[in-house]
C-alpha cells in the first residue's frame, strides 16, 4: 500500500535563511568625469558629463546595454557598468549616503 505525504513549506526567493541584514545601497564617488545618457521626459537622450568627485547612487539596471540607472543632484543618468565598477571610482559606505525620500516611497531605494 502507498500513501502520500505533501509538504507545506514556503521559501522566500532573495532571502537567506540566515538573519538577514538590511539592504545595501550602492553608492560610487567618482574619481574622474564620466559620460552619461540622461533621458528626457519624450525619451530623447542626450550625453552629459558627470563631474569629478560627484556622488552615484545606484537605482538599478538601465535600459541601455551594460549599463546601471544611477541618481545624481535628484537626475536620473545611464552610465557604462565599466566605469563605474572600474579603478576611476570608489564604492561609498551605505551609512554615508542619506537615501531621497521620494525615491524610497515608490520603492527605489528599498
Amino acid at each position: 500500500m502507498t500513501s502520500t505525504i505533501t509538504s507545506s513549506i514556503t521559501r522566500i526567493v532573495g532571502e537567506s535563511t540566515a538573519k538577514s541584514e538590511a539592504p545595501v545601497t550602492r553608492a560610487y564617488r567618482t574619481k574622474r568625469s564620466f559620460a552619461a545618457v540622461q533621458f528626457e521626459p519624450a525619451g530623447k537622450g542626450r550625453i552629459v558629463f558627470l563631474p569629478q568627485g560627484a556622488e552615484l547612487l545606484v537605482i538599478g539596471s538601465s535600459r541601455l546595454c551594460e549599463c546601471f540607472e544611477v541618481l545624481f543632484e535628484n537626475q536620473l543618468y545611464n552610465i557604462f557598468k565599466e566605469d563605474l565598477l572600474g579603478p576611476c571610482s570608489t564604492p561609498i559606505k551605505s551609512n554615508s549616503i542619506k537615501p531621497i525620500p521620494a525615491l524610497v516611497a515608490i520603492g527605489a531605494c528599498a
